[in-house]
């Protein structure tokens, strides 16, 4: 089964890009995974763990410059041992300037004006970030959590700015020596996504999101009724206990015919909540009560017992 984020990147690797948006997402894809090479004349060379990222990048690139690219598969022997895809890429200068991805010998930290410069490159860049070093949690799990980890400090925060033209509120944090770039909220992952062309994720990110919220809901909803039952059997027992004290002590008739009632009402219904005690009230006697009303009573028979307690007490010493 795909993970999440590989699902988002391969929507990614389907979608069309114009020529533009297609300089931008390269811009920001060989930056992060790619590398010059110089033995030899320049050859640039891109690594990526996903096949069809791979094949994107091969597609552009020869659709915008035509180059001649050779394509390798190695296995990694660490950790999961995934295959690693390698492109080798011929007019590796005419490419990195016309991406404006040259600096002396090696790579800018962010691209010029000339490459990201509207809301389609912008876009793109977006998108060739995420390809290149972009995960997302599984929505059903228990936190919202989308990020881009970069080598390049700089890099991070001009992503970071990027991404805050479409106020996602993106933050940079460093963590083991990379500069990470990430969104939180959930409505906000749903938003990066939308504006690197995942719609169909979206959608399955929405849906999944708002099951999950919707049973977090449901179970504290039945949380919150086990609390009040709880509650409820607690106040049921302090009543039945204080009816039962001033019975032993002085009799119902210490107490005034409504509030007596209440107590014999409450004593034949000892595990109903107040609202089922008001039915059962007036079923008993013919006349409504209100569950104000009750409290009220239950309260007067938990002060008399109370009382008595006190009396009992100085009475013993």
């Amino acid at each position: 089964m795909l993970s999440f984020a590989r699902t988002v990147k391969e929507e990614i690797c389907f979608n069309d890009f114009d020529d533009a948006s297609a300089k931008a997402l390269l811009s920001a894809l060989i930056k992060i995974t790619g590398r010059i090479h110089l033995g030899g004349g320049m050859t640039l060379e891109i690594r990526t763990e996903n096949a069809k990222i791979a094949s994107k990048a091969h597609k552009l690139l020869k659709a915008l410059y035509n180059p001649s690219i050779q394509f390798k598969v190695k296995r990694k022997m660490k950790l999961h041992k995934n295959n690693v895809y390698i492109l080798m890429v011929s007019k590796a200068q005419v490419i990195c300037e016309s991406l404006g991805l040259l600096e002396g010998l090696g790579f800018t930290s962010v691209p010029p004006e000339s490459v990201v410069y509207d809301d389609a490159t912008r876009r793109g860049y977006l998108a060739g970030a995420f390809l290149a070093a972009g995960s997302v949690n599984n929505p059903d799990t228990s936190n919202y959590h989308l990020e881009i980890s970069l080598t390049d400090p700089d890099q991070a925060q001009y992503l970071m700015k990027v991404m805050n033209a479409y106020d996602l509120r993106a933050k940079v944090i460093t963590r083991r020596s990379r500069s990470v770039v990430y969104i939180k909220a959930a409505e906000k992952i749903g938003d990066f996504m939308r504006a690197i062309g995942a719609s169909r994720s979206v959608t399955q990110f929405e849906i999944t999101r708002i099951d999950r919220d919707m049973a977090n809901t449901v179970n504290r909803l039945n949380n919150c009724d086990i609390a009040n039952e709880i509650k409820a059997m607690s106040a049921s027992r302090k009543q039945i206990e204080d009816i039962a004290y001033i019975i032993d002590k002085r009799g119902l008739e210490m107490l005034d015919r409504k509030t007596a009632m209440a107590a014999i009402v409450r004593l034949e219904n000892p595990e109903s909540t107040l609202n089922e005690l008001t039915a059962a009230y007036q079923e008993k006697t013919g006349t409504t009560i209100s569950k104000s009303g009750l409290y009220h009573r239950f309260k007067k028979i938990g002060d008399e017992a109370d009382r008595l307690r006190k009396l009992e007490q100085d009475n013993d010493d």
